[in-house]
């Protein structure tokens, strides 16, 4: 645990030379070893109105209340 909370106090103390804020949010999470060895430079943002679908979607079908009440 020790070892973990030194690790994570580096991080955010640690200087970083990065150009913009998220290489610094990178490098100081690799550096605490809290990030995997997957980096999507490449990845796109998703589509405004498939994001807002999805929203639409998730907020249907039966609460989770109405489940507990109902011992389903």
């Amino acid at each position: 645990m020790n070892e973990y909370i030194t690790r994570i106090a580096q991080a955010a103390t640690d200087p970083s030379l990065s150009s913009n804020a998220i290489d610094e949010i990178r490098a100081r999470l690799r550096l605490a070893g809290l990030l995997s060895g997957f980096d999507a430079p490449d990845a796109q943002r998703p589509d405004e109105d498939a994001v807002a679908a999805a929203r639409r979607r998730a907020g249907q079908g039966t609460p989770l209340s109405e489940l507990v009440r109902t011992n389903r």
